[in-house]
């Protein structure tokens, strides 16, 4: 077992899996390996954040934004989360050529939302999402953004630094991976609080 045992097969097991935190950590530009928690996939990833992150945070009258083009994985948690505190979610609308209006989506950054979820990539539509102007534009208002990154890590260069994203899930089947891998990126500060 993993982290569990001073036998040199798990020695030798907790080495290898801790080194994927070390590759991860390098395949998004994560500032440090400390940031990369190991996940079964996105699901789980975002299902962190709603849990761990939004669900002690949100109160009646808060509010979560996505867009009307997310995955379930990014829809479910924040109904879930929103029904037992009493926020709401809302969803940004898309344009009929399949892209976010993003004029939209950042006038409905309003001081209720506590936190924003958007899709890099989609996986219906194949949009790729300005991430990097809705990080900007959330982070101006100190809110804190989610990016689902399963579809887009396997066909583009992932650089949260350059994202300005406050969290990114992805999966590792989607790269290639063993099935039930996953990762979730999130800043320090988030981790620790």
């Amino acid at each position: 077992n993993v982290a569990r045992a001073v036998h040199t097969l798990g020695e030798e097991a907790t080495s290898a899996y801790e080194a994927v935190r070390d590759k991860l950590a390098r395949f998004v530009n994560a500032p440090s390996r400390d940031e990369v928690v190991l996940t079964s996939g996105t699901t789980q990833a975002i299902n962190l954040v709603a849990y761990s992150y939004a669900l002690p945070r949100l109160k009646p009258g808060d509010e979560i934004l996505v867009t009307t083009m997310e995955h379930h994985a990014n829809i479910v948690p924040w109904q879930l989360v929103c029904e037992r505190t009493g926020a709401t979610l809302n969803a940004a609308p898309i344009a009929p050529s399949g892209e976010l209006i993003v004029e939209r989506f950042v006038e409905m950054l309003n001081p209720r939302v506590k936190l924003a979820g958007v899709v890099h990539v989609s996986n219906v539509l194949g949009t790729v999402n300005p991430v990097r102007e809705l990080a900007r534009a959330c982070r101006a208002r100190g809110i804190p953004l989610l990016v689902d990154g399963s579809q887009a890590a396997p066909h583009m260069p992932v650089d949260v630094q350059a994202l300005g994203c406050d969290f990114y899930a992805l999966t590792g089947h989607k790269l290639f991976g063993p099935t039930g891998t996953g990762m979730l990126w999130a800043r320090k500060e988030h981790l620790a609080a």
